[in-house]
């Protein structure tokens, strides 16, 4: 029964990391190298000051060998959510009705590229998107169907984070911020040159982003050396590809899963053995009893079926109770299934055929035994 409830909870853990491992995240994880330059206060609080050095460092990366593209971002999906802020539309007025709220990043040129996040509709942004012309910002599909209704979405108002006018010049992917497990909430990208020099460096581009032709590893010299001339002091941190760190967000689910296997291994070892032990005792007392059997004219086939009839009788009896605290078990944990049914068909006949097989095969050599007891020896063996 234990054996049961270990292998479909297992089971079940399973077929939802796989679904996780499978979800698009909404953007490309191949070949794209991330690292973190925190850009600290008070020397780059200007803006003026940080893009200069975005600048020069993503000129100089572009030109490597194997570069196929690098921009900037606050930070890289599912390491860090953005801020989320209020949203009012055009023409409505603030307060008028509780409205759901929209994550912000402020983003480079080439963002979306080196991503992999698809620009549906519109443009990227480009260098003369800065604080001296309108508020152009990139929102995600979810945010469309939010907050902008039906018609053209491109050129749509709206206002942000309590006053910043922005109006919609482009839209992308949807993207999974916070994970594969759940859905994220509307997105706005801004452009990293309107990044106010007032609003602090929390939320500032910190994120360096490279994708290649080549592995990302063997770029991580040559970025060293382009920060560096960039700014001698400007320390480097969380160097990783971009597949670690979607691998990352799974890894303690993995090792969850791993755990359980092992113990639903061990479990079913030892049902297995148990269930042999039982049925060879079992036949070896009852050899006299066969022997007599086998003497009054019992057939062979008779002492199998009825052997092989008291294994199913054990099976039956942990697999059944064990379906069913299997279930409750996979109710108790369906926040962790990620959408997979606790009562998962696949998953339950699987480890209820698997049992019952065990179950079985352990009934094998006793019933073998059975079939070659020679009543004589039965009998002198009772004497």
């Amino acid at each position: 029964m234990a054996s049961v409830v270990l292998l479909i909870s297992a089971g079940l853990l399973m077929r939802a990391l796989l679904r996780l491992q499978d979800t698009d995240p909404g953007f490309s994880v191949a070949n794209v190298l991330t690292l973190r330059t925190e850009l600290p206060s008070p020397k780059y609080d200007l803006t003026a000051r940080r893009v200069s050095f975005y600048h020069d460092v993503l000129t100089a990366v572009r030109a490597i060998p194997g570069v196929q593209s690098a921009g900037y971002g606050t930070s890289v999906p599912m390491v860090m959510t953005g801020g989320i802020w209020n949203v009012i539309p055009d023409g409505e007025a603030a307060g008028a009705k509780p409205r759901e709220r929209a994550s912000s990043r402020y983003v480079s040129p080439q963002y979306f590229t080196t991503l992999g996040i698809p620009i549906r509709r519109g443009r990227d942004f480009d260098e003369t998107d800065d604080r001296t012309h309108p508020g152009a910002a990139l929102v995600s599909e979810s945010f469309v169907k939010k907050f902008l209704g039906n018609g053209d979405p491109i050129g749509k108002r709206f206002t942000f984070r309590g006053d910043i006018k922005l109006n919609v010049a482009g839209i992308v992917g949807d993207v999974r911020v916070r994970g594969p497990e759940q859905s994220s909430e509307p997105q706005v990208y801004m452009s990293y040159r309107q990044f106010a020099d007032s609003q602090g460096n929390f939320y500032a581009p910190k994120d360096l982003v490279i994708r290649s032709t080549v592995p990302p590893a063997t770029l991580v010299p040559a970025v060293r050396r382009i920060i560096q001339r960039a700014d001698p002091d400007q320390p480097i941190s969380e160097i990783r590809s971009l597949a670690e760190v979607v691998s990352n967000v799974t890894a303690a689910r993995s090792v969850q899963v791993r755990i359980l296997v092992a113990f639903a291994t061990i479990a079913f070892v030892l049902a297995a053995i148990g269930i042999h032990g039982l049925l060879s005792y079992s036949v070896s007392s009852r050899q006299h009893e066969f022997g007599v059997r086998i003497a009054l004219g019992a057939q062979r086939g008779d002492i199998v079926r009825m052997v092989m009839a008291q294994g199913a009788i054990l099976a039956a009896a942990g697999v059944l109770p064990g379906l069913v605290l299997a279930y409750l078990a996979g109710r108790s944990m369906q926040s962790l299934l990620a959408g997979v049914d606790p009562a998962d068909i696949v998953t339950f006949a699987a480890a209820g055929v698997l049992c019952v097989v065990m179950t079985m095969i352990g009934t094998l050599l006793p019933t073998i035994r059975a079939v070659r007891v020679d009543p004589a020896t039965a009998f002198r063996a009772e004497a």
